[in-house]
């Protein structure tokens, strides 16, 4: 049984253009100590699917339908008070923006100690020695001095380190890392992306990745997930979908993306058009607009088709049905390996020693 599975996840926003569709239909699963990565453009659902998993959804917000099971128990079916249990003790989540997610009138200890309190149920001295421990864990200097300081005292790093300490103190199963590195320069970027992997090691837990960023991606992800209009447009390892992305969508991300072996002058390909309109998506497939391989049956609900290994895509040309309607032939997929993705510093230096 997986640590945590999403069933058919569906959560809207009622707004007064009309019913926005964030996530539409979403499933996938987790197993412990491994790295899911969730990627896709903005609005493609991904903050969203991470908020439902957390029951933080507000109106006019709410999930329609579906189900998110962790240990086999569905949380949208625990009460409120369960759910405070269980947010922080079971399940983290590191927000994007640490400035907007950290108090700006508490001190750092007093934040992450009023965790600790809560679900270890220990006293403030031993909630603060153990604050202390964590800021230590995640290499803030001088940390029994620092945690009597405010968050606009700490640099954008440090701020992050702090919010993973916060979301680590509790020791939980799933950490959902939302965009965590997206503010930061690159070697800071390398240091809080190796700082993540030190601590799955010694906790085990599952760790979803959301990004934008395919470099990070295939630094620390076993596993990729690509959301697009809400929903699941393909699904498997890294190297599946570096090296033989199916769906025409994912190959458009792989064609946009830096990569250290390129030629300098050769340019990226971005992808045209723009990402759905989530109040009207289409009848068939949402990327269908967009992609260059349309056909007449793209207008159909689309099935996932299995390429094997695990590996899935939403696409129709893959369909046998589809051989007479296919305008060209089949894309041949941008071959790229995951050790020529434009990573982390880090990365990159390893690679080429």
């Amino acid at each position: 049984m997986a640590l945590l599975e999403v069933r058919n996840l569906r959560t809207t926003f009622r707004t007064e253009d009309g019913l926005v569709t964030a996530v539409n239909g979403l499933s996938y699963a987790i197993e412990a100590g491994s790295t899911l990565g969730i990627v896709g453009e903005s609005g493609s659902g991904k903050s969203v699917n991470a908020l439902s998993i957390m029951r933080l959804i507000q109106k006019p917000g709410k999930i329609e339908a579906g189900e998110i099971l962790l240990n086999g128990e569905n949380l949208l079916t625990k009460s409120e008070s369960e759910m405070r249990h269980i947010r922080g003790n079971e399940i983290a989540m590191i927000f994007q923006d640490p400035m907007t997610s950290l108090n700006p009138v508490l001190t750092v200890g007093e934040q992450i100690a009023e965790a600790v309190e809560l679900h270890l149920d220990l006293n403030k001295r031993d909630a603060m020695i153990k604050t202390i421990d964590m800021l230590k864990l995640v290499r803030i200097p001088s940390p029994e001095q620092r945690v009597k300081d405010y968050p606009h005292q700490f640099s954008g790093g440090m701020r992050q380190r702090v919010m993973i300490a916060m979301a680590l103190s509790c020791e939980p199963k799933v950490l959902i890392a939302d965009e965590p590195t997206t503010a930061l320069d690159v070697t800071i970027q390398a240091q809080i992306i190796e700082l993540m992997k030190e601590m799955q090691e010694r906790t085990d837990a599952a760790i979803i990745m959301i990004t934008h960023d395919l470099g990070v991606v295939a630094e620390v992800c076993e596993n990729v997930l690509v959301m697009y209009g809400g929903n699941m447009v393909e699904y498997g390892t890294a190297i599946q979908i570096f090296d033989d992305p199916k769906m025409p969508y994912t190959q458009g991300l792989l064609s946009s993306l830096p990569r250290v072996d390129a030629n300098e002058r050769e340019r990226l390909v971005p992808i045209k058009g723009q990402p759905p309109n989530l109040l009207r998506l289409p009848p068939g497939c949402a990327f269908a607009p967009r992609c260059a391989y349309r056909m007449p049956m793209c207008d159909e609900p689309v099935p996932l088709y299995d390429f094997g290994d695990g590996h899935v895509a939403r696409c129709f040309l893959y369909d046998e049905a589809a051989k007479d309607q296919r305008p060209i032939e089949v894309p041949t997929a941008p071959r790229v390996s995951l050790s020529d993705v434009a990573a982390t510093p880090q990365a990159l230096a390893e690679r080429h020693q």
